[in-house]
């Protein structure tokens, strides 16, 4: 099957973006050109998007407002939301355990990947929308994993801290690190990829 006009924009604005923001020959860099390798060489089967979006959704419209007035990844907020009409947003698996805020607070898009608008196995790319004042919970997995930074908001990783990267930032998580991130007093969106391959 073929990519969408917006998806296939959307992924060239991206890797381009990547490529200057995150430095070269860093672990970032090499996840970026992993991932972007395999996209290059074959296209997964394409579903339509159908899922209502949790209640968090409604503060996309402000996030990307910020990320578009952000001139380092305007080109990337605004091919992002040429393409989020086609996507399904969900919340994370479980999400309830972590109390009312978290489970409305967040909301999450696989653009690619195994839930994805372009569904395969290697390759997980996707967004997250964290509402206001609200703290996506400690997690980890396996694959190493890389954010562009779309909003203000503060991450966490294991062994570092808080820290707050700035609009455009890349933030980069080993594999199985515990991370999170955290919005203040505006929504917080965040794209990432990660290498499962």
């Amino acid at each position: 099957m073929k990519r969408s006009e917006a998806l296939a924009q959307f992924l060239d604005v991206a890797r381009d973006i990547l490529s200057t923001r995150a430095e070269e020959r860093t672990p970032p860099a090499a996840v970026a050109a992993r991932v972007f390798e395999a996209l290059a060489t074959s296209v997964g089967t394409i579903v339509p998007g159908t899922l209502v979006p949790p209640p968090a959704y409604r503060h996309l419209p402000s996030a990307l407002e910020a990320a578009r007035a952000a001139l380092e990844i305007s080109p990337l907020a605004e091919a992002f939301e040429v393409l989020e009409p086609e996507l399904r947003w969900r919340r994370r698996p479980g999400s309830e355990a972590h109390g009312k805020a978290f489970h409305e607070g967040h909301a999450n898009a696989d653009i690619v990947g195994p839930m994805g608008l372009e569904q395969r196995g290697d390759v997980w790319f996707g967004a997250s929308l964290v509402a206001p004042n609200v703290r996506y919970v400690e997690h980890q997995h396996p694959p190493e994993e890389v954010y562009v930074v779309m909003g203000e908001g503060e991450w966490y990783r294991e062994g570092d801290g808080w820290h707050t990267p700035s609009v455009g930032g890349i933030v980069y998580n080993p594999p199985n690190i515990v991370h999170a991130m955290r919005a203040g007093p505006s929504a917080l969106l965040a794209l990432w990829m990660l290498w499962v391959a």
